[in-house]
């Protein structure tokens, strides 16, 4: 999608489509140019017939991404314009709207922007060596993004990030349940890669209807939740797949997924 020396690059290895944020001499900071081309994979990725799960990870090992690009944003300020104006979706919604899983495999910092990355993704696996802060506090910017983590996060953790800004570990944050795997320095994206191939050999009309059920139900009490995933799912019953898989754990042998 994107040439070899390009701010993202996009790969496609066996079903699995791999993000990797390419500004290692700027910690992977979010240019605006990062932001459009994470934003036309958010907004073309599910109608890639050819991609199952995607994976998102920064390039090289001291970091994911260590946020906006802070030295972009001071160029824009002498111009008289501010970096969230610059760009079409400041909050990356879009990336929440991917009916795909998205796993990040969190190789370093995650930082501000970086921790959005890691926030909106659905599977996180980082380095025992990472680091995650939401630092906006400490430059005079604003995470209205982070108010998913009252859904993810004891509400005292939440604001110990964005009101101390400071660094929180790798280990700390898989204690509290925001990640899935912690994973040696250098061995975070093929951790990710293990995870993205058992879900890609699953159902993907399952896959996408489990997630979608439970981003849903977050805005919905338990009753409404159950009752919309029934309803969510009738795809997924009546689907040809529905039919495959059992049919090929009869004649044991591995399933022929169509999607449909």
């Amino acid at each position: 999608m994107f040439s070899g020396d390009s701010a993202v690059l996009f790969e496609v290895i066996d079903q699995i489509g791999v993000i990797t944020l390419n500004r290692p001499q700027r910690m992977n900071a979010i240019s605006v140019e990062v932001y459009e081309k994470l934003d036309k994979i958010w907004s073309t990725v599910d109608k890639d017939n050819n991609v199952r799960v995607l994976i998102i990870t920064g390039s090289g090992e001291k970091a994911f991404c260590a946020g906006m690009d802070l030295k972009e944003q001071t160029e824009l300020s002498n111009q008289g314009k501010d970096f969230l104006q610059m760009v079409t979706d400041p909050l990356m919604i879009n990336m929440t709207k991917v009916k795909k899983p998205i796993i990040a495999a969190i190789n370093g910092v995650a930082a501000a922007g970086g921790f959005l990355l890691a926030q909106n993704a659905d599977l996180r696996v980082a380095s025992s060596s990472a680091q995650f802060s939401i630092r906006e506090a400490k430059v005079g910017r604003g995470s209205p993004w982070a108010m998913p983590l009252l859904w993810m996060l004891p509400l005292n953790i939440s604001m110990e990030l964005t009101m101390m800004a400071e660094p929180i570990s790798a280990e700390r944050m898989y204690q509290l349940g925001f990640l899935n795997r912690l994973a040696q320095p250098g061995e975070v994206l093929s951790s990710a890669m293990e995870m993205a191939q058992i879900i890609r050999d699953n159902a993907p009309l399952s896959v996408m209807a489990a997630k979608e059920s439970f981003k849903k139900g977050m805005d919905m009490g338990i009753t409404l939740a159950t009752k919309n995933a029934a309803r969510i799912y009738e795809r997924v019953y009546n689907s040809q797949d529905a039919i495959e898989g059992p049919r090929a754990f009869a004649e044991k042998r591995k399933p022929n997924w169509k999607g449909n």
